[in-house]
């Protein structure tokens, strides 16, 4: 019981910041540079969200509600897609015990976060690994996207876009990856 009236005043909270937009900032979300490491037949791609989860960000993850952060990538050699794929990273606040359980899809991993800023950084990193059954080119163009999704938050019985947190913008990096000289 406490537990979903704990849910409500947050959520209350955050849809009544969400319905005035007085203290409303949007964020400028980007993802930081695409880094490689290949591995036979296989490529280890990181990078993260930078700027993503600032601002009204801790009063959503702490609604109590399932928040969903979106990836889309893209492997392309030459203009030839090779690989894509969608995975998400998910939170959710426990208000009784006060830790976020945040899931990390590609990684396939879940884990127990006890603060904001440790959350902000994990959920902001991604480690995609790609593997092929053929020899991976020398040269590729990987792109990643970000995007939320509508959420529906209970305590108004209405759906929210969440993208205008990131100012209606989906972030997006176009990288171009080539081996090292002494992997080729």
């Amino acid at each position: 019981m406490f537990q979903s009236l704990t849910s409500k005043v947050i959520s209350g909270i955050v849809s009544l910041s969400m319905l005035l937009l007085s203290s409303y900032e949007g964020n400028i979300a980007e993802f930081s540079n695409i880094e490689a490491q290949f591995l036979s037949n296989k490529i280890l791609l990181k990078t993260q969200l930078l700027n993503a989860f600032e601002n009204d960000f801790e009063e959503i993850f702490k609604s109590g509600q399932t928040i969903e952060i979106f990836f889309e990538i893209t492997i392309k050699d030459n203009s030839e897609v090779i690989h894509t794929n969608e995975f998400k990273h998910t939170v959710i606040f426990d208000p009784m015990e006060q830790f976020y359980t945040l899931n990390l899809e590609e990684q396939d991993s879940e884990t127990n976060v006890y603060s904001h800023e440790n959350l902000k950084t994990k959920i902001s990193e991604i480690e995609y690994l790609f593997e092929s059954d053929i020899k991976i080119p020398d040269e590729l163009q990987v792109t990643f996207t970000s995007y939320l999704k509508k959420m529906r938050l209970e305590t108004l019985g209405e759906e929210y876009d969440m993208m205008m947190l990131w100012k209606f913008k989906k972030p997006k990096i176009k990288q171009t990856i080539s081996k090292p000289e002494y992997e080729i």
